[in-house]
């Protein structure tokens, strides 16, 4: 400080006066600190989160009938064969990615194909020892309404793929009324002496079923088969799916009893429209057998009838059995029939 004073000292000139001017101290200035600041960093770029397959905030088409996707099923493919667009189907179901569908999804499409392409035509060649399928996937029983869709009256329905072979089981699925994977409705063990299961439906709808037969060397879907549950529905005739026999010499708990060595007329009213035959079956209770057949109607549209020659001695069950064009399956119901 002693230096900074002494080099503001000011000389006397001589024309100051008496007065001598005081010395005057000037301080250093103020250091000004910078106090650095962050470095502004670019912001990293945001991770773009993928879009989920199916749309947000977006309401499938339910008024369309479901069909469940098989094995090796494209949504192009299944757009053409439903006679609709791919965007179409997009939309009515909400998807996101048409490569994204899988085996057992439910997809609304505005028809059923008439003829259902089974998943095994997915694959080039089957092992010799592929599960082979008695039948098309059916719902019995059925008929046909006025738009060609299958469609039912009664509660209980019996899917079945008849009888099939090198498979030690077959599962029955039920599509999803949500839009997810099919729903496992039971399976059946014994698929050699017939493969079916009996499912009731939950609520007036639409519903399409899947069956999937199983050995050690794989698994194979069968056809798909779609039915309409309406327990308003009357079929064309107004007569429930039963069959009729005359003359019967009496009608107690559930039993027509029959004069063994005559000939009866059996008559299935409600026979299916369109069927190619009607073959009649005779199950002999209690035997757990192959049903026979014991006569053939080959012009059903006349009405699907049967002379019978009935045997004595006979405790068996009777039922129609219909042969539709696409190689579907009905059947009406069993009628218990005695002979003394």
């Amino acid at each position: 400080v002693g230096a900074a004073l002494a080099c503001n000292l000011q000389p006397d000139d001589g024309n100051s006066g008496g007065d001598r001017p005081q010395p005057t101290a000037s301080l250093p200035p103020s250091p000004i600190f910078i106090i650095p600041t962050a470095t502004l960093l670019p912001s990293p770029i945001p991770t773009i989160t993928q879009i989920p397959p199916t749309q947000v905030n977006c309401a499938p088409y339910t008024l369309w009938p479901v069909y469940v996707v098989a094995l090796g099923d494209t949504l192009g493919e299944i757009a053409t064969r439903t006679g609709t667009t791919v965007n179409q189907l997009m939309q009515a179901n909400c998807l996101i990615d048409p490569e994204l569908i899988y085996e057992g999804q439910a997809l609304y499409v505005p028809r059923i194909p008439a003829t259902q392409i089974p998943a095994a035509s997915a694959t080039p060649t089957l092992p010799p020892n592929a599960p082979v399928f008695g039948q098309a996937l059916s719902a019995d029983q059925h008929w046909i309404d006025g738009s060609g869709q299958a469609v039912t009256y009664l509660p209980t329905t019996r899917v079945t793929v008849g009888v099939v072979s090198n498979a030690y089981l077959v599962d029955f699925y039920v599509n999803d009324p949500y839009g997810g994977a099919a729903i496992s409705i039971g399976q059946d063990n014994d698929p050699w002496d017939g493969a079916f299961i009996d499912y009731d439906f939950p609520a007036a709808g639409t519903y399409t079923f899947l069956a999937i037969a199983q050995n050690d060397a794989m698994r194979l879907n069968s056809t798909v088969f779609t039915v309409r549950y309406d327990p308003t529905y009357s079929p064309v005739t107004g007569r429930v799916n039963t069959l009729t026999i005359t003359p019967y010499t009496k009608f107690e708990n559930g039993w027509y009893t029959l004069a063994g060595a005559t000939t009866v007329t059996v008559t299935w009213r409600d026979a299916p429209v369109g069927a190619l035959q009607v073959e009649f079956t005779l199950s002999s209770t209690g035997t757990g057998g192959t049903p026979q057949v014991i006569g053939v109607d080959l012009f059903p549209p006349d009405g699907a009838v049967l002379s019978w020659g009935v045997p004595r001695g006979m405790t068996a069950q009777l039922q129609a059995v219909a042969t539709m064009p696409g190689g579907g399956i009905q059947r009406s119901e069993i009628m218990n029939v005695t002979a003394p």
